[in-house]
Order: structure tokens, then C-alpha cells, then sequence
């Protein structure tokens, strides 16, 4: 267990050679990263991070013909709700490209950074999207939420899984586990550089799901009605970076849980909004709003795990009750309305 939080911390700086802030060179081999037994002391039985970057979990080809410097593959919007808070981060963060990037521990890493987003998320519907700009290594690299309550900087010197290690936060590990009170779940596969991790935060319902490379990975969290939250993004790996490439908001609303039950009955191999007839207007609406629900579904889509928010991990599926869906409208919704 996770719990010794008031232990000493582990001070163990990396060399590496000084970088300055307008022209970031980011290491990719073993020996710029952190070593595992540096780490966080306290080693999940679960999984753990490693001192090589993952491969092979990118969203376009760039990152495989080294044009990764070059990517803007996923980058469509042009326009952002929300960006990364110059005066809710760690002091190892470095913000770029209008606040929207950050890069942590630009020279070295001695430590745990995070930062978290400028906009507070409460009743409505929220989804946004994270890139992978760097190599994704080490301890740990994490992307979810948190309560104004996260402290960003209790762990700048150590090692270890931030976002979800309390009980004030939410989050998924490039490692695939899912973290909340230090407590930890499979859930996912791993994701590197290149990534797009896709979150969406039904305050409706309570709940919070990831999309990898914009491929739904189902429910991975319940119980958050009525908090007040943010998008927080946290690493510990050396020059390592990520971007909001996308973030939207809208009311719960019949419309939107309309395009819920349209995904559940239409073929997963089926993109919603070429296969239904609509006035333009309205398909450009919700091209623009809520494409990362309709488009299409793998078939091969990893079942969701579930953490019990009490702090109890299951080790079992929950079964999900059709009271889960009940939205404004008297109508209740499937329960097949989040199936992968």
C-alpha cells in the first residue's frame, strides 16, 4: 500500500547535459531516464514503469519515420476552453505553445512534477484530448483529474504515480493501470509517445472514461457527481511533454444522450455521422462537439475495469443497472450506452 506518505522523501537528481527552454532536445535511450531502482520505493506487485520509452502505441506514423518534431497529426482545433495554469504547477513545469504544452523537469528530474488545467469542471459534459509530444518513460506519466485539494508539489522530490496516489485525484498510469487512493487496476494498455489519450467527464452520471488514439476504453471511474475538478497531468520522466490538443463542453442534455443511444444501436464499424441522413447544420454541430462519440467503434476495444471509489479495487466486472444512464429526461437510457 501507498500510504507512508509522511515518510522521507528520496532525493536522487539524473545528470544531464543543460537544455535551454527555446530549443528542447529530448533523450530517448535508457541512460536519460530514470532507473527503477531510483524510483518510487514502494513498487506496485502490478506494474511499474521502465527506463525505456514505449514504442508502437502512437496515433499517426510520424513518431516511425522521425518526423515526430514535425507531428500535428489529431491537431485540428483551433480553438480551446481551457490551457494549462501558469499558477497551478509544479516548479519543474514549463509551459509552451500558448500554455498548452507542458514539459516537465526540462533538464533533469529529481522528482515528481504536475500541473493542472485553468478551468474548473463542474455540472456539464467535458471531454478533452492529451498528446504524447516526448518518449514516455520512467516511474510514471499520468493524465486525469484532481480537486483544488492536489498538492502539485509533495512529491518534487520523489519518484512515484501522483495523480491518483489520494484521495483527491484520478488517474490513468502509460502504464495502462488506473490510480485512486493508491490503489491500482489494470485497465488499459500502455501509451507512448505519440499517444492520444481522450477523457471525458460525465458529471451527469458521475463518471469518468478514456479513449486511447480516440478508441473508447470504457468507464474507468464512478461516484464523481458533485465534485469540483480539473484536468491534471503529472511525470516524473526528464524532458517529457504533453499537449491539449482538443478540449469541449456541453450541457447534458436529451440531444447528446440521443447520439449516446445512436452509438449503441448503429454498428461499431460505422462512422454515426456519415450514415444518418441530418440537416448540415446539425451535423456540423456535432462534428464539431461530440465526433469523438459517434465516429466509429473497434470491435477489439479492451473490456473496461472498474475501481471502487471507496478504495477498494474489484476483482471482478461491475454489472452495470440501466439507473446508471438515467438522465434529464424522464426516459432511461440502455446500459449498453458506454459499451467499447
Amino acid at each position: 500500500m501507498l500510504n507512508e506518505e509522511d515518510s522521507e522523501d528520496i532525493n536522487l537528481a539524473e545528470d544531464r547535459p543543460s537544455t535551454s527552454n527555446s530549443a528542447l532536445e529530448y533523450e530517448t535511450d535508457a541512460s536519460s531516464s530514470e532507473s527503477e531502482d531510483n524510483s518510487d520505493r514502494e513498487v506496485s506487485p502490478l506494474a511499474v514503469g521502465s527506463a525505456k520509452p514505449v514504442k508502437g502505441e502512437a496515433y499517426c506514423d510520424c513518431y516511425k519515420t522521425g518526423r515526430e518534431k514535425e507531428c500535428f497529426c489529431g491537431e485540428e482545433d483551433s480553438y480551446f476552453e481551457w490551457v494549462w495554469d501558469n499558477n497551478s504547477k509544479s516548479s519543474a513545469c514549463f509551459l509552451k505553445h500558448d500554455q498548452r504544452e507542458v514539459v516537465f523537469h526540462v533538464d533533469y528530474s529529481c522528482g515528481t512534477a504536475a500541473v493542472r488545467g485553468n478551468q474548473i469542471l463542474g455540472e456539464d459534459q467535458y471531454y478533452w484530448e492529451i498528446k504524447m509530444t516526448t518518449p514516455v518513460y520512467g516511474t510514471d506519466m499520468m493524465v486525469g483529474v484532481g480537486t483544488v485539494d492536489l498538492d502539485l508539489n509533495k512529491y518534487r522530490h520523489k519518484f512515484c504515480s501522483l495523480v491518483g496516489r489520494d484521495s483527491d485525484s484520478w488517474g490513468l498510469s502509460y502504464t495502462g493501470m488506473l490510480h485512486h487512493k493508491s490503489h491500482k487496476q489494470t485497465y488499459a494498455t500502455k501509451f507512448g509517445q505519440g499517444t492520444i489519450i481522450g477523457v471525458h467527464l460525465d458529471m451527469w452520471h458521475g463518471t469518468l472514461s478514456f479513449y486511447k488514439n480516440r478508441k473508447p476504453l470504457g468507464i474507468a471511474y464512478r461516484g464523481l457527481q458533485g465534485k469540483q475538478l480539473y484536468p491534471v497531468v503529472s511525470s516524473t520522466a526528464a524532458r517529457s511533454g504533453m499537449k491539449v490538443i482538443k478540449c469541449r463542453s456541453f450541457k447534458t442534455s436529451l440531444q447528446f444522450m440521443c447520439c449516446q443511444v445512436l452509438r449503441t444501436v448503429i454498428p461499431g464499424h460505422l462512422d454515426v455521422l456519415k450514415v444518418i441522413d441530418m440537416p448540415p447544420g446539425l451535423r456540423e454541430f456535432l462534428e464539431n462537439n461530440i465526433s469523438w462519440l459517434l465516429q466509429p467503434t473497434p470491435f477489439d476495444a479492451p473490456t473496461p475495469s472498474n475501481i471502487d471509489l471507496a478504495g477498494r479495487a474489484r476483482g471482478t466486472k461491475r454489472r452495470h443497472s440501466q439507473d446508471d444512464y438515467d438522465g434529464p429526461s424522464s426516459r432511461k437510457l440502455k446500459a449498453s450506452v458506454y459499451r467499447p
